[in-house]
């Protein structure tokens, strides 16, 4: 019974699977038959057999029956030869045809032998001329002559370098032209949507002048012909030449993926955000432009395999960078994400119907248009989102003049300044009556407070003065020099955070400024306040006066790092941040630079600046209560030391060993001055035993600079082993004064601020 059972579903499976219609008949009840079901193939995988050869009774044994309406053959080396018989039963005089719907087809030819024997009657494809076709349409058709028998036989020979895929349908003239003008109907729908957003993008091109909207335009012009070329629209008009709609499909696909990988760059302004990625996007930008030129002088010879892994690589790099941007949450990039996603989808959809693996005649011919016009939409409802907010901060500045914008900063700057005297006053008040027990951290801070405020009023009154062009001519020269310890010292009393700050300068030793100063040293002061960091890490100040001999202008070359990943020098909002620091370089006819070294962010700034050269004398800060102590055997860096250092007032003394310097030092309580403690690592002294010794005995504003000539010490390392400073042997002649002129001031500023000395890091015995 069981193998009965088997026996029966095999009969019907076989039934089932190779039964077909014999004949294609067209009779007045039936004006369209589809060949495939009556039809049987073959595959010529040499392309050398003949027609009379394949109409053999030797070879008509290998034809296979079709069985079905969409052919999809996908890749083949050779000729398909497919074998039908014909009978046309209708009464009335209508014109039968045969129509192939194959528009990527290079080489198609029908024979009818039992009319004209083995003469071929039409020889169409898209590497012959248009002008082969006896019906001038988008597809390839063939009139079945009336003197036909009742049944015939048709053979039709394909081949192609393309993946072949084909609908073959017997049909009358009407049902030829009806299904015509509904292909056109449905392209015309499309090429009209293609055209809306055009119009939009031109709009907003002209309006904000962005060269987005202009890449966005090319690529709606490229969606356009790209779908022209899919359904071979543009063969008519070059009628005479071959493989038009081979070149023109190559061109305007991979012109289409360049125009999208560098849309994308300014879409979500890759190059500020993501710089990596965006060499990338240029990469396969450039690379899809010149294979397009590649693939339109010689559509034939480079494979198409290649061309759809170019294509399908180009959209993985896209879909990659959309998710980096979701990621880092870039703006817009919710519009972007979900436009490549689609693209993906929507690209390898279409792909699998192309070589074969879905069988959808309507995902072959519309899926791609589709897909890359929802994706146009998607990316065109972004734009309107950027532009959107485009336009109300240009209608809320043209709403309020530039007078009205004075008068704002100007009243609200008096206002705020009136408050803040009132309140510094009644702080000071506080400050000189309350008894000094060292609870009064709170009132130290209110008073730096009302000093940050005072400063952010400050910036209101730089901006108004600048909006005005009022600003005051500078009354007198300032050292480049003063102008910095002016500056840092501002910073430093000013920070709330205990932001670890340290400047370096070249070339500016008795350079003079000349115009410009106070804005010059709020732009300093600005910097550091905006680019400081909340943790332990240290923010370096590098500034350094170069001569461009060759424009004669002198530039201060200001380069901050490492700077936090919260400064961005693109900001559009107006603030008193990094926008108030663009306007100030942009007033001195600076310019502003972000860069990036080892995934550390850099700003520098170039500021043209006058100045002049003024011998001036040595004169370190010896005004200051601060006695020197040198530390270290004596050899020729620490004479070098004493000797530049004997020019201050400042008394001096010089110990050999640690041990003699805790014997001799008097006690933090009872000294009247504070201590500079130079200590020289030589004579076997070991540096963080050394400043493990020396911390208990040091007050606040004591300060301890680390001269050394070991190469493998540094800044950093220093300032964790509790060093204040750090300088090696070979920067004595030009950097020591300079440090303990700043060392003076900074702890002169630690003497009054109310903030404990920080410990470093690591336990002291």
């Amino acid at each position: 019974m069981l193998y009965r059972s088997i026996l029966l579903f095999l009969l019907i499976f076989s039934n089932t699977a190779w039964s077909s219609n014999t004949i294609a008949i067209i009779d007045d009840s039936m004006d369209t038959f589809h060949i495939g079901k009556s039809a049987s193939f073959f595959i010529d995988e040499t392309a050398d057999l003949s027609f009379t050869t394949v109409s053999s009774e030797q070879y008509l044994k290998r034809f296979r029956p079709i069985n079905r309406e969409y052919l999809q053959f996908g890749l083949v080396k050779g000729n398909i030869w497919i074998r039908s018989d014909i009978a046309i039963r209708t009464t009335h005089k209508n014109p039968i045809l045969l129509e192939i719907r194959s528009p990527r087809l290079q080489y198609l030819d029908i024979y009818l032998p039992t009319i004209f024997g083995s003469q071929v009657q039409a020889e169409l494809g898209g590497a012959r001329p248009y002008n082969n076709k006896q019906i001038k349409a988008p597809h390839y058709a063939f009139v079945i002559p009336t003197n036909t028998p009742s049944v015939f036989t048709v053979f039709i020979k394909m081949s192609s370098h393309l993946p072949i895929n084909a609908e073959i349908e017997l049909k009358t003239l009407s049902e030829l032209s009806q299904g015509a003008q509904q292909d056109l109907t449905l392209t015309g729908i499309m090429i009209g949507v293609l055209f809306t957003l055009f119009i939009g993008n031109l709009f907003f091109f002209i309006k904000t002048s962005h060269p987005m909207y202009l890449i966005y335009g090319m690529l709606l012009i490229g969606i356009t012909v790209l779908h022209l070329s899919l359904h071979d629209l543009v063969s008519q008009f070059f009628p005479n030449s071959v493989n038009v709609q081979e070149r023109v499909y190559n061109l305007t696909a991979l012109t289409c993926l360049s125009a999208i990988a560098f849309f994308s760059r300014l879409y979500l302004d890759t190059k500020s955000y993501l710089p990596r990625l965006d060499k990338l996007l240029i990469l396969a930008g450039s690379i899809n432009g010149l294979m397009a030129l590649v693939y339109t002088f010689s559509p034939v010879t480079p494979s198409i395999i290649l061309l759809s892994m170019i294509a399908v690589l180009t959209i993985c790099i896209l879909t990659v960078h959309a998710v980096a941007a979701s990621i880092n949450n870039l703006p817009y990039s919710g519009y972007y994400l979900a436009a490549r996603t689609v693209l993906l989808t929507g690209h390898f959809c279409w792909l699998m119907s192309v070589y074969g693996f879905v069988p959808s005649a309507t995902l072959y011919k519309w899926g791609l248009t589709g897909t890359i016009i929802i994706e146009a939409i998607i990316h065109f409802a972004g734009m309107i989102a950027q532009s959107t907010s485009i336009f109300k901060r240009q209608l809320n500045k043209t709403s309020a003049s530039q007078n009205e914008i004075a008068d704002l900063l100007s009243d609200i700057s008096s206002r705020l300044r009136r408050q803040t005297n009132i309140i510094e006053g009644g702080l000071v008040h506080l400050e000189k009556t309350l008894a000094h027990d060292g609870h009064d951290s709170h009132l130290a801070n209110s008073l730096r407070a009302n000093k940050n405020v005072i400063n952010l009023i400050d910036r209101v009154d730089l901006l108004n003065e600048i909006y005005e062009n009022t600003s005051t001519d500078q009354p007198t020269p300032i050292t480049l020099n003063q102008l910095i310890d002016n500056a840092y010292n501002k910073v430093q009393n000013l920070d709330q955070d205990n932001s670890l700050i340290e400047i370096h300068t070249r070339k500016i030793e008795q350079v003079e400024i000349l115009q410009h100063a106070p804005i010059l040293q709020h732009l300093i002061e600005s910097i550091l306040l905006e680019c400081k960091h909340f943790t332990d890490q240290v923010l370096t100040m590098e500034i350094e006066r170069q001569d461009v001999n060759r424009e004669g202008v002198t530039e201060l070359v200001i380069c901050c790092h490492p700077i936090p990943r919260r400064v961005r020098t693109n900001n559009t909002n107006f603030d008193l941040g990094m926008y108030y620091i663009n306007i100030l370089c942009q007033h001195l006819n600076g310019k502003i630079v972000l860069s990036k070294e080892d995934d550390l962010q850099k700003i520098t700034l170039f500021v043209p600046i006058r100045t002049h050269i003024r011998p001036t004398p040595n004169n370190l800060a010896s005004q200051h209560p601060f006695d020197i102590v040198l530390l270290g055997q004596t050899d020729e860096n620490l004479q070098k030391s004493l000797s530049m250092l004997q020019s201050n007032s400042n008394k001096i003394e010089h110990f050999s060993s640690l041990e003699r310097l805790l014997e001799q030092l008097e006690p933090p309580a009872t000294r009247d001055s504070g201590l500079i403690i130079i200590v020289f690592d030589n004579g076997g002294q070991i540096p963080h035993i050394t400043q493990q010794k020396l911390f208990p005995i040091m007050r606040n504003e004591d300060q301890c600079l680390l001269i050394s000539d070991n190469v493998k010490m540094s800044l950093d390392y220093a300032k964790k082993l509790g060093f204040d400073d750090f300088l090696t042997c070979d920067e004595l002649d030009d950097k020591l004064e300079q440090r303990f002129s700043r060392l003076v001031q900074k702890g002169d500023r630690l003497k009054k601020a109310p903030l404990s000395r920080i410990n470093p890091l690591r336990k002291v015995p």
